[in-house]
C-alpha cells in the first residue's frame, strides 16, 4: 500500500507547466499545492494507525 501511495503522490507533487503557471496567476493556488516527502509520511502514518486500530 505504500509504495501505491509513493506512485501516486508523485504524479500529483510535480505539477505540470499549466499548474505553475496558475500558481504565478493566482498566488491562493499555491496553497493546494503537496509535498511528496509530508503528504507521503502523513499518509502512511495514517495507515499505520488505522491498521493498529483494527487489532
Amino acid at each position: 500500500m505504500a509504495l501505491i501511495l509513493a506512485g501516486t503522490l508523485s504524479s500529483y507533487c510535480r505539477p505540470s507547466a499549466s499548474v505553475l503557471a496558475a500558481y504565478e496567476a493566482d498566488p491562493a493556488v499555491v496553497e493546494l499545492r503537496l509535498d511528496l516527502r509530508a503528504t507521503l509520511e502523513s499518509a502512511i502514518a495514517t495507515l499505520i494507525a488505522g491498521t493498529l486500530a483494527r487489532s
